[in-house]
């Protein structure tokens, strides 16, 4: 999973409150706050960071793309001032509103005038300081505003590592239910290794059918749900097998015991011929038939 393709996916997420306080802790980090004493603030006293973020969002129908690359050029500010320069209550509050402009205005082929974004801010920031802060903030930049991928890519890489995860996560999901095999390939798999059988021994497919059926019906078929003393005390000859076939099938003609008995002779010396095959292949066979 590319971060292209988590930036993808991270663009048609809504925004939410968890973009928002990314935004606020960002924005709170890039200059220190000197309290003031001044009428002004005291009279008119700058609305909490988050909600003035989160009306501005609100009234301005901004779209996740055009907000969260706002951080990327909160992270280029941060590293223009310098650490020891205090701002005023609105500070941060301006600094938001003016990325955000130049994010909308750089990305978007049309967006809000300024006179707009001094309206979002409920009249809290006048136009003519939206244009000031607007001129201010591109001298900081020294003009430039574009946006590149990899500069995005580490801007959100918070939002992009939990996005890469999960699509991993579902991918190995996905890969392991392919490779399940089908009950259709295995049963054709079972189907050649059969007629394979067959053609060497030249049995007729339907006989060999009913040999393995009763087979795996037997109290020898593996697993067994005999003890294992029972087990050891029956007689495992091959006529003694084909008579406990012939009992189980209720087959009463002498031709019928010749026929069981010599297909279960050739299967038994198939089997030391062919790599012995197991007696779990004919446990399969039966769920098969």
């Amino acid at each position: 999973m590319s971060d292209y393709e988590a930036l993808l996916k991270f663009n048609k997420v809504p925004i939410n409150k968890e973009m928002i306080n990314y935004i606020c802790a960002l924005t709170e980090s890039i200059i220190n706050i000197k309290n003031s004493n001044s009428m002004v603030s005291i009279a008119l006293p700058p609305p909490p960071l988050a909600k003035f973020i989160k009306n501005i969002c609100v009234k301005s129908n901004v779209q996740t793309p055009t907000l969260m690359a706002t951080t990327v050029l909160l992270e280029k500010l941060k590293k223009i001032i310098p650490s020891n320069v205090y701002g005023i209550e609105s500070t941060r509050h301006r600094i938001f509103l003016g990325c955000l402009i130049l994010s909308a205005k750089s990305l978007n082929d049309s967006s809000p005038l300024n006179k707009h974004w001094a309206k979002y801010t409920e009249s809290y920031i006048h136009l003519r300081e939206v244009n000031t802060i607007e001129r201010e903030l591109l001298n900081y930049f020294d003009w430039n505003v574009s946006i590149s991928q990899e500069e995005l890519f580490s801007s959100l890489s918070y939002f992009l590592e939990p996005i890469k995860q999960d699509m991993m996560m579902k991918q190995r999901q996905n890969s392991l239910l392919m490779n399940i095999p089908s009950v259709n390939s295995s049963s054709i798999q079972l189907q050649e290794d059969l007629s394979c059988i067959n053609h060497h021994n030249n049995i007729p497919l339907e006989e060999t059918k009913t040999s393995l059926l009763s087979y795996s019906n037997s109290d020898y078929s593996l697993p067994s749900l005999a003890s294992f003393q029972s087990y050891t005390d029956k007689d495992h000859s091959p006529s003694s097998v084909a008579s406990s076939l012939v009992d189980e099938d209720n087959i009463c003609n002498n031709d019928s015991i010749e026929i069981i008995d010599e297909i279960n002779s050739k299967y038994i010396d198939n089997i030391t011929q062919h790599n012995k095959i197991t007696i779990k292949r004919s446990a399969a066979l039966h769920s098969f038939f």
